[in-house]
């Protein structure tokens, strides 16, 4: 995985299922042999476009979740591609949410012979012949293309999106950022202590003495390709050869912290290393802090008090036992806001007030700068609305 890659979701029938006609197909056998091949393989290469990476359904396995994470992914993900083949309800049901969320690029696919409903056949479909090759291969060029022309074009096609451009109504989700200088804010009541504001995605922020990990009581680490911070600091964090994990470093001593313990409370926080972290990006220490609970047939959720892991990571901090370390900075996400479920608005204000009442209440403390990460637009307007209601004051650029 790279910097530059995106997600692909894919809306289909898993297995093999018949068709309105009767006909068997294996959508396995097409979303690994179609699908999967033309987004990530030498179609998508030939014609220009980013690196993707697919994902469907059945790949989601958060217990509890799947319909959220599934949502999720519906309105996040860059490109959703939708088989229309067997006319099944889910999917149509998951292609009206695509088009309302997002414009673009949505592609849809259909077995040859396919009659589509009234309302989507006015929609470029691409069609293919489970048993015949050529006809395989040929729409999986199509394919390629479509995404490739969509993803540099910015290509509505989404008539929901379209009425509503027209009226010109706002209907944009929130949109991912770019990296950029942080936004600093110093203290009226501690002068020499810092909040500041980075956008971006974690992997390129670096010179942070500390980065907190968001993690559940179970501290249980996301898997490597999870959208997560907890992935990337997991991911990131092992030795690596040839992009394939050798040595799960900071997982293990996760783990080895938590001992015989299967959870610990809300609000905990437990220290590993950075792993490779520290060579890539220069962090001294993980602080992984318990900010989401699961609960069987539900999910997670973030913990009542999330901003208590804003404290418990400030204290430990200032402990003795990192003296020695001489730690300046720590970097937090914005936990509970993302699969913990919470309102992001209130939950960020809270969580930015507890980094600037400890500062206030101890302005001795090692750390001078509290960090918070904004991936979205939204999270980083969501910051600054809470920075201008707080005593701070902005820096200018040319005083950081």
């Amino acid at each position: 995985m790279t910097d530059a890659t995106k997600t692909c979701f894919v809306i289909m029938p898993f297995r093999e299922k018949t068709d309105v006609d009767g006909k068997l197909i294996d959508f396995d056998r097409i979303y690994d042999k179609l699908i999967r091949s033309a987004v990530e393989g030498q179609p998508m290469r030939d014609a220009g476009g980013p690196l993707l990476k697919c994902v469907r359904c059945d790949e989601i396995d958060q217990a509890g979740w799947v319909h959220r994470q599934m949502i999720s992914h519906i309105m996040d993900d860059a490109v959703a591609v939708v088989d229309l083949s067997t006319l099944n309800p889910n999917v149509f049901y998951e292609l009206g949410v695509r088009h309302a969320l997002r414009q673009g690029v949505t592609v849809l696919l259909r077995r040859e012979g396919t009659k589509t409903p009234f309302n989507l056949q006015g929609f470029k479909c691409i069609s293919y012949d489970p048993d015949a090759p050529d006809s395989v291969a040929a729409a999986g060029v199509k394919i390629a293309q479509y995404i490739a022309n969509g993803l540099s074009g910015q290509v509505l096609d989404s008539l929901v999106h379209e009425v509503l451009k027209e009226r010109h109504l706002v209907t944009a989700p929130p949109e991912r950022v770019h990296p950029d200088k942080a936004q600093l804010f110093r203290l009226r009541n501690a002068s020499k202590k810092r909040i500041g504001i980075l956008t971006g995605d974690l992997r390129h922020v670096t010179d942070i003495d500390i980065w907190v990990n968001s993690e559940n009581t179970n501290m249980q680490m996301a898997r490597f390709y999870d959208r997560s911070g907890s992935a990337v600091i997991r991911y990131f964090g092992a030795k690596r050869r040839a992009g394939q994990v050798i040595e799960d470093t900071i997982a293990h001593e996760l783990a080895a912290a938590m001992g015989a313990a299967t959870s610990v409370p809300p609000g905990t926080v437990l220290v590993t290393t950075a792993g490779e972290l520290t060579q890539s990006n220069r962090v001294k220490r993980i602080f992984h802090a318990a900010a989401v609970q699961g609960q069987p047939g539900v999910g997670y959720k973030s913990v009542p008090d999330v901003e208590a892991c804003i404290s418990e990571a400030l204290r430990t901090a200032d402990s003795p036992e990192y003296a020695h370390e001489k730690p300046r900075s720590i970097l937090f996400p914005l936990m509970g806001t993302g699969t913990g479920g919470a309102d992001p608005r209130d939950t960020i204000k809270r969580l930015i007030e507890t980094a600037i009442n400890y500062f206030e209440q101890k302005p001795s403390s090692v750390i001078s700068t509290v960090y918070f990460l904004a991936y979205t637009d939204h999270q980083r307007d969501f910051c600054l609305g809470a920075l201008a209601q707080a005593k701070v004051d902005r820096l200018p650029d040319n005083s950081r």
